[in-house]
């Protein structure tokens, strides 16, 4: 009686009743839709993950690197409203940072990275990001804006303490670039980020002891104007 019943109601429903069938199929799809198939195809090269799990519209992403970042174990969901113009973005959050990803963009982002592995030839033990947004469009930095900081570790015995810098991000000549400062000015280091991944950072030191100059020149720095610095580069 049941199935012949379902049979009658399918033969009486009419075009509307089919439309609305298929349109809550279509969002069921969409709302069940796997959080790793979008982000393998949305994302680039240079995102990668350890593991993906759950919805798009509210997963978890395991080990996320975002080319040299490490940004670990994150909550992560499509947002809607980007759709309506064609560019999906990702909102991710976890203790101690948050972040919008899109392909080639990063907006918003908030809170501190941690480095093991440093930053080529220099100590830097993490990342700090205050409102920091930046985007890359055929090989070129066309938005950046908010702060940048890098913390490094000691250099040595005569330079116990960490040392922290911060700058504004800016494009340049088709660039990221954040020239940074410590606290007293009298350390600088200027990092550049190209379209391909290519990337220079430049760290010079000023007003120190000549003893401690020596000792950092036997460790591989070289004299400057007003000081003495040390460059190092790669690849994302």
């Amino acid at each position: 009686m049941i199935g012949r019943w379902i049979f009658i109601r399918g033969q009486a429903m009419g075009r509307r009743g089919w439309l609305a069938l298929a349109a809550l199929f279509i969002v069921a799809l969409i709302v069940l839709m796997p959080l790793r198939m979008i982000l393998g195809l949305t994302m680039p090269e240079t995102i990668t993950a350890r593991s993906v799990e759950g919805s798009v519209w509210g997963g978890r992403i395991g080990d996320l690197n975002a080319g040299p970042l490490p940004l670990g174990t994150v909550d992560a969901g499509l947002e809607p409203l980007p759709l309506l113009i064609g560019r999906p973005q990702f909102a991710i959050a976890r203790d101690g940072f948050s972040a919008t990803i899109a392909p080639s963009r990063i907006i918003h982002a908030n809170g501190s990275v941690q480095i093991p592995d440093g930053l080529g030839g220099l100590p830097v033990t993490s990342v700090g990001l205050g409102d920091f947004s930046a985007a890359m469009a055929d090989g070129q930095c066309t938005e950046a804006q908010g702060t940048l900081s890098l913390t490094l570790a000691a250099l040595g015995p005569l330079l116990p303490d960490a040392i922290t810098v911060s700058g504004q991000a800016r494009c340049e000549k088709g660039a990221l670039v954040v020239p940074m400062r410590g606290p007293q000015g009298m350390e600088r280091l200027t990092l550049k980020i190209g379209g391909d991944g290519r990337w220079q950072a430049d760290l010079t030191l000023a007003g120190l002891p000549q003893e401690t100059v020596e000792a950092l020149k036997s460790s591989g720095f070289d004299t400057r104007p007003g000081g003495i610095g040390i460059g190092t580069s790669g690849t994302f």
